[in-house]
């Protein structure tokens, strides 16, 4: 999702709204994962208790709050480089998908990119499942003394 935020400065600098080179391979695998490992580290760091406190808002219950930094990268890097991989089905105009090598979006699946809209709308109820499970186990562990 921070991806996504490289259309947010693009407008606000006068720009398109369209993906640009954060949208692209080349970025999620090198300064992407390096850039919020980096800050995720810090802040968890710096801030722990306004982490925690997060956490707490959001009723995520972790078994920590600082990870280590190879823990912090891999999920920067997964998460980045899937982030891309279902834009590169579902938008005609990300033209730097596999930029430098090529100017255009050849994975653009035209309306059966409805089909890979469907899967993250699956995938997203099933991360809301789990996370409500994880809240009614936490409750029950903690109402049951």
């Amino acid at each position: 999702m921070s991806l996504d935020l490289e259309m947010v400065f693009s407008f606000l600098l006068g720009g398109s709204l369209t993906h640009g080179v954060w949208h692209s391979y080349l970025f999620v695998l090198t300064v992407y994962p390096v850039a919020v490992c980096l800050f995720v580290y810090a802040v968890e760091r710096w801030l722990e208790g306004t982490v925690s406190g997060v956490y707490r808002f959001f009723r995520f219950y972790p078994e920590k709050v600082r990870y280590p930094f190879r823990t912090i990268y891999l999920c920067c890097l997964v998460g980045g480089v899937s982030h891309v991989f279902f834009d590169m089905w579902t938008h005609e105009v990300s033209s730097y998908i596999l930029f430098p090598l090529v100017t255009k979006n050849p994975f653009w699946i035209g309306d059966w990119s409805y089909v890979v809209f469907a899967l993250m709308v699956l995938l997203s109820l099933y991360t809301v499942s789990l996370w409500i499970k994880q809240v009614l186990i936490h409750r029950t562990i903690t109402h049951s003394w």
